[in-house]
């Protein structure tokens, strides 16, 4: 018997499983808790153990036959954002945070997979901008002569502000 074809996980879960990673990766209290290492060295595990964490609760929930519910996905977040990243929320975020993963869930249950690849889009355009404009800034620092440092002047008309426009809405208009 085939042990690799009962291990294959359905398209719906899979979808759903990127879509939790991404709707994380735009979470801004855990972002910062991962980038400062407030986990400890195992930080950047807890983050991906943060996601089983939430797959595992809707597996559950789903067994028991009962419908998932953002206030109980709220105690969830609340409990491993303090627990494993010392993290005392103040800003009620893990509520829109939760209220997506359950709109998520009912999209990817029914096989709409838009939210995943609007999100998995979204994350794709941050990365290039990332890696594109640290190749600008090697190549211009390539191309000054030794011993001459930057000039600041023409930073002031870089709009550097668009990052922070992504994190705002995590919710489809």
């Amino acid at each position: 018997m085939d042990t690799t074809s009962q291990r294959k996980i359905h398209p719906n879960k899979e979808a759903f499983i990127e879509g939790v990673d991404h709707i994380l990766a735009k979470w801004t209290a855990l972002g910062l808790a991962v980038e400062h290492g407030w986990g400890g060295r195992e930080t950047q595990e807890k983050r991906e153990d943060m996601v089983d964490d939430i797959v595992q609760y809707f597996d559950d929930t789903v067994n028991a036959k009962k419908k998932p519910e953002p206030l109980d996905l709220q105690d969830l977040l609340l409990e491993v954002m303090e627990l494993d990243f010392h993290v005392d929320l103040k800003d009620e975020s893990e509520k829109e945070v939760a209220a997506v993963l359950c709109k998520l869930f009912a999209e990817c249950k029914s096989g709409n997979f838009a939210t995943v690849d609007k999100l998995a889009a979204e994350r794709d355009a941050r990365e290039a901008l990332g890696q594109g404009n640290a190749a600008v800034k090697m190549s211009q620092a390539a191309a000054r002569p030794a011993g001459f440092e930057a000039d600041d002047s023409d930073s002031d008309s870089d709009s550097g502000s668009d990052s922070e426009d992504s994190d705002a809405d995590m919710e489809e208009d």
